[in-house]
């Protein structure tokens, strides 16, 4: 939380980052990125005196593009209340500067540093303005969203359950490893768990049987359950490159985080599936 200390201490506005902190509004290039606080005051505040706010934006632990990001400024001034108010600090963003952040970002939380100066517009204050720095953290999840609300991304929610069968659970507690295995860097390993939760996807519905049975048609003549099928065991072929370095063709498969990202949202794809499926 920061705290702007005004007039030697004799007050202060406490800032505190909202539950979801980050939306994006789309605008000609440029676009408009909002950073929710919660203000509230503390201390012997001059009572309806405006308070103007603006912070330096930095990015953090990026790499390639951590450093300053733009200047932001409060939607409109505040005055000191001892209870929380949601506030909206504006930052002009353009296309250019997201495009680098995203690759940059990789998939990991966003980590902005706010360096917060404000001033009080009147009152008989001593000293009017005050200064103080804030970190906060933007899940991927949340930050996921806000880009396709203005059409430079696409997020999808693929919530793959911990269900009572124990195959399926497991395949989704594989799931999980294999996002953070993406986080650390590890892709190999990411596709290496993404076709072991396929192994819940293979053995329900009979999926094995069909698939002996749809390799014998024609690809046009496959049904619709035949074709899942043969989907199911391609991306299984694919994956298993990975555990494998058979000489002369899975030893020189490379796996790229773009490649890992995609064999996970397959794998939990497929498996989310299920749920609308009779369990077998």
């Amino acid at each position: 939380m920061a705290q702007l200390s005004f007039d030697n201490r004799r007050y202060s506005l406490n800032l505190k980052p909202a539950r979801e902190a980050a939306n994006l509004l789309s605008g000609f290039g440029v676009h408009r990125l909002g950073v929710r606080f919660e203000l509230s005051a503390i201390g012997d505040y001059p009572k309806g005196v405006l308070h103007q706010i603006g912070a330096e934006v930095w990015v953090r632990d990026v790499p390639g593009v951590s450093g300053w990001l733009g200047t932001a400024q409060i939607d409109r001034p505040q005055p000191g209340r001892e209870f929380e108010t949601t506030i909206t600090m504006v930052l002009p963003i353009t296309e250019e500067q997201l495009r680098r952040l995203e690759k940059g970002r990789a998939g990991r939380d966003l980590q902005v540093s706010l360096d917060f100066h404000a001033v009080a517009l009147g009152g008989d204050l001593g000293w009017p303005a005050a200064e103080d720095q804030e970190t906060i953290t933007i899940p991927h999840a949340e930050w996921g969203k806000a880009l396709s609300q203005i059409d430079l991304g696409a997020y999808v929610d693929v919530l793959v359950p911990i269900t009572l069968v124990e195959g399926r659970a497991t395949a989704a507690r594989r799931i999980r490893e294999a996002k953070l295995a993406i986080t650390n860097g590890q892709y190999e390993h990411a596709v290496t768990l993404s076709r072991a939760a396929l192994d819940a996807v293979r053995d329900a519905c009979d999926n094995k049987v069909v698939f002996a049975r749809a390799v014998k048609k024609k690809p046009e003549e496959r049904d619709q359950l035949e074709r899942w099928a043969i989907l199911i065991q391609a991306a299984f072929q694919l994956f298993s490159g990975a555990p494998h370095d058979d000489a002369g063709s899975t030893e020189h498969f490379t796996w790229t985080r773009a490649d890992a990202v995609a064999a996970v949202a397959v794998a939990a794809g497929l498996l989310a599936r299920l749920e609308d499926l009779k369990a077998s």
